[in-house]
């Protein structure tokens, strides 16, 4: 009896194994496909497409390697760390502090920004 079981090759393998292991390289790379289709399906320019994706991450509550991809993309588009920094604030009154506060993190690490270890060193500083 013939088996009509789909097969999946080697490359297809393992890009479902480093999507179940949550590598955030192997997401951004299949995610960044698909935003480059939903910007071209738009009709507003990079930066603010990236920019309200970052708007609509923190109001979600959306994972690191979705904050690394749009933060670095919204910057790549022009946007300053200013203007993405920003998005926290403006949104906050309609998301809430608690989804502010989770989205801190993730967005500062998206913008190379580690807020433990920065709050360890000023720790430190204050007991010197």
């Amino acid at each position: 009896m013939a088996s009509n079981d789909p097969q999946a090759n080697d490359q297809q393998r393992d890009r479902l194994r480093d999507i179940s292991e949550s590598d955030d390289s192997a997401i951004a790379s299949l995610v960044a496909i698909r935003v480059a289709e939903a910007v071209d399906g738009s009709d507003l320019d990079a930066k603010t497409f990236e920019l309200v994706n970052i708007a609509a991450l923190i109001a979600t509550g959306g994972d690191e390697a979705s904050y690394l991809l749009h933060v670095q993309a919204a910057l790549d588009a022009g946007a300053s760390v200013d203007e993405v920094t920003a998005i926290l604030t403006a949104v906050g009154p309609n998301v809430g502090v608690f989804k502010m506060v989770a989205a801190a993190d993730p967005l500062a690490t998206a913008l190379g920004i580690n807020l433990a270890a920065e709050e360890a060193d000023a720790e430190e500083r204050g007991r010197g």
